[in-house]
């Protein structure tokens, strides 16, 4: 069951692209509370109007943020209802519930522009790198590290539907698209609001590559992944279908591994199980494996997880002379699970050394 209440909009404390924070008054209560609203579903929201709200994430202490979320409902003044669908495509995305929208997606762009092409067998990414990372912390370090020492080259980023399904909800999305660091995004599956939409990851990678003409394509789900303590139980299990999708398209899997010495949790200590077990049992083919050359103690410590899981033989290892973090440090709001870089410096450099591989593969004397 969800909770629904009804508020009263005081204050617009912020907005960006596809999002406002509305401060709003709920009955009964003395202190204004925050709540989030997504423009592509219910419109703009002016001050002093009345809104429906799904406090659900706040009374169960979710890591919403603290934020309810606005529900549609009738049109405002300065939009929403029926004029959010003009101009759209045909393909729903959230299909079957009260929040079902549609959207044209990028294979609907293809069928018109190019349709001798639609059907045809696509021949590939040609080795074009594709990033796969586990959590949405690892987007900005990679985009920031990267663009530093390969300006010119074009990051794409594709954000998968196992998390956040709002595009517009990243914090970090926003700043790296303000400041000119990503060629483009795209939202597939059930995710949406990236520059593009597409209906699955394969036709998000071929998007990237010959619509947004990407160098490199960061694959990687949005804020809010889900994790249950249980071997499969998480959403970042995907990364090892992801590395047989970029193969079968003729990619380069490049993998970022996440590893901490940080968390006290032993199941993520080192590399994380998740890691382990996207790449150990999910994955069916090969990826580059980066990994930075930490203090002796600590690598001994990973590599007995490497060897244990069998991951040399599969993968192609990669190891990679630690990068200086100090591009980084600067970049205020970096943390992974509440943790920035200084806390957890072994998981940003992590990070650090796929990019610096990532850029190495773009060259054209690199071989491996």
């Amino acid at each position: 069951m969800i909770s629904l209440e009804k508020g009263t909009v005081h204050k617009i404390c912020w907005e960006r692209k596809g999002m406002q924070c509305l401060e709003v008054s709920l009955p009964g209560r003395s202190a204004r509370e925050k709540a989030l609203n997504y423009t592509c579903l219910s419109g703009k929201i002016e001050v002093g109007q009345g809104v429906h709200l799904n406090t659900t994430a706040v009374k169960l202490g979710l890591g919403s943020g603290g934020y309810h979320f606005v529900l549609p409902g009738p049109a405002s003044k300065t939009g929403g209802g029926t004029a959010l669908l003009q101009a759209q495509g045909h393909i729903i995305k959230l299909r079957y519930t009260p929040l079902q929208l549609r959207v044209k997606t990028y294979e609907e762009i293809l069928a018109e522009k190019h349709p001798d092409r639609a059907l045809s067998k696509y021949p590939g990414l040609g080795n074009t790198p594709v990033v796969i990372g586990e959590l949405h912390s690892m987007v900005a370090p990679f985009v920031l590290s990267f663009s530093r020492k390969f300006p010119t080259k074009r990051i794409v980023y594709i954000m998968t539907d196992t998390a956040s399904l709002p595009l517009h909800l990243s914090k970090a999305i926003s700043r790296l698209e303000s400041d000119h660091l990503l060629a483009g995004t795209i939202t597939c599956g059930h995710a949406f609001g990236g520059d593009l939409e597409t209906v699955n990851v394969y036709s998000a990678l071929m998007a990237a590559k010959e619509e947004l003409a990407a160098d490199v394509i960061l694959l990687v789900p949005g804020p809010g992944v889900v994790g249950t303590a249980t071997r499969y139980g998480f959403s970042g299990i995907e990364q090892g279908e992801h590395i047989d999708r970029v193969n079968n398209l003729k990619g380069v899997p490049v993998f970022i591994p996440r590893i901490s010495f940080a968390d006290k949790r032993s199941r993520h200590y080192g590399l994380s199980h998740h890691s382990i077990t996207s790449l150990e049992e999910i994955a069916l083919t090969r990826a580059c494996l980066p990994l930075p050359i930490y203090s002796k103690n600590k690598r001994r410590f990973l590599f007995r997880q490497l060897k244990e899981a069998g991951l040399p033989k599969k993968h192609r290892l990669v190891l990679i002379k630690q990068p200086p973090l100090q591009e980084l440090e600067h970049f205020k709001g970096l943390e992974t699970m509440g943790r920035n870089v200084k806390q957890d410096p072994e998981f940003f450099t992590a990070i650090n050394a796929a990019a610096f591989f990532t850029g190495k593969l773009l060259k054209p004397s690199f071989t491996f």
